[in-house]
């Protein structure tokens, strides 16, 4: 079963910031929707958790908009070979 990484990414970040799911585009920066360094580590630990993945800490630094969370979940996931 292939995962649904976007919504995943998306549901992380509503949970967190308390927004709606329907609000964030995946050309959000993240900055734009009020997301902090901790906020950032909390989201890509739920995802982690969903995906049993682990994302590098070095690459969080370069995470700037929703995508390019969801582009790094997807490549993680897919080098663990279940996408």
């Amino acid at each position: 079963m292939a995962l649904d990484i976007e919504t995943i990414v998306k549901t992380a970040i509503a949970n967190q910031k308390m927004i709606d799911v329907d609000s964030i585009a995946l050309e959000t920066s993240l900055q734009d929707l009020g997301v902090t360094s901790l906020d950032a580590i909390t989201i890509v630990y739920e995802v982690e958790e969903v995906c049993d993945i682990e994302v590098p800490n070095d690459e969080l630094e370069s995470l700037r908009t929703v995508q390019d969370i969801v582009d790094g979940v997807r490549s993680l996931v897919s080098e663990k070979g279940d996408a």
